[in-house]
């Protein structure tokens, strides 16, 4: 087996389920050692019992304090940091540039590119004081083109590729390096479970998803947590030594068809498996408000 995490630490955020999960338990199997930090405490302890290589805290991104926090037990755990994967996310509201609010807009430039910010400003000198480091943001393809989601979302991940880009070249000469992995539309539980849904609920829809995933891009294939994973291991290895101030899409091609004039063809798949028919759904009904599609 692979080993190419072998005496390295990393610090994930989102890190209890999907893409986050998949690459803590991707690291800690290949010789890292991992803290998993995540605002669902729950979720953590799941994944904690994977592995003695896992170690946990609760993290909210939202606040600067826990990011922190989290970067020391790091340091207080497993004795530094090499790898800083800032993973956690979340959909955000569904306003037009006419209607998004100074709130709709704080929020996600909060969760997203406020806590890539701290995280790196916390741990870039653990990065600098062991020789180097590398650095990974969850960004999304709405955030390299118009209409895979609301304004929003969409600003608050495209500035995170501008924050890697800058902090590329910033931190280069500490051997340090900052790239992005940018998935397409990958279904995990993060669906029904944004909807209120209790977790084994949420990740049967999230099976559910994977039909119509499949149909979403030209790779007819839904995309997994895996995948990204797989994505976020090669940035942060050497065999991604020379890699820096890089976007890597990993999107079954869905970024090189035309995006949706309307936003909400978006949720055409989460919709087909709720059963409904996306052509009949006129803004307003009680699912787009569930699915914070809502006017």
């Amino acid at each position: 087996m692979a080993q190419r995490f072998q005496n390295r630490v990393a610090l994930i955020t989102g890190a209890a389920h999907g893409i986050g999960a998949a690459t803590a338990r991707l690291i800690a199997t290949e010789g890292g050692r991992v803290v998993a930090a995540d605002i669902d405490a729950d979720g953590l302890g799941m994944l904690a019992t994977d592995t003695d290589a896992i170690a946990t805290i609760t993290c909210d991104v939202r606040e600067t304090g826990n990011i922190e926090a989290a970067v020391r037990h790091a340091q207080e755990r497993f004795g530094g940091l090499d790898i800083f994967f800032s993973n956690a996310g979340a959909s955000g509201p569904s306003d037009t540039v006419e209607t998004l609010s100074d709130e709709g807009l704080e929020t996600m430039m909060q969760v997203h590119l406020r806590a890539a910010v701290a995280g790196l400003r916390a741990s870039v000198p653990m990065m600098r004081a062991r020789g180097g480091g590398v650095v990974v943001f969850t960004t999304s393809v709405a955030g390299m083109r118009q209409g895979y989601a609301p304004i929003a979302y969409s600003l608050s991940k495209a500035a995170l590729i501008k924050l890697a880009e800058i902090a590329a070249v910033e931190l280069a000469g500490d051997r340090i390096r900052v790239n992005c992995v940018c998935p397409g539309f990958v279904p995990t539980a993060i669906f029904a479970r944004s909807m209120g849904f209790t977790e084994k609920t949420s990740a049967k829809f999230a099976r559910r998803l994977a039909d119509p995933a499949a149909r979403a891009q030209p790779l007819p294939r839904a995309g997994t947590p895996e995948d990204i994973a797989e994505a976020v291991a090669y940035m942060a290895s050497d065999a991604g030594s020379f890699v820096t101030g890089h976007t890597l899409v990993v999107d079954g091609g869905l970024s090189l068809t035309p995006g949706p004039s309307d936003t909400r063809a978006v949720y055409a798949p989460i919709i087909e498996a709720m059963g409904l028919d996306a052509e009949e759904i006129e803004p307003g009904p009680a699912v787009w408000s569930k699915l914070g599609l809502g006017k």
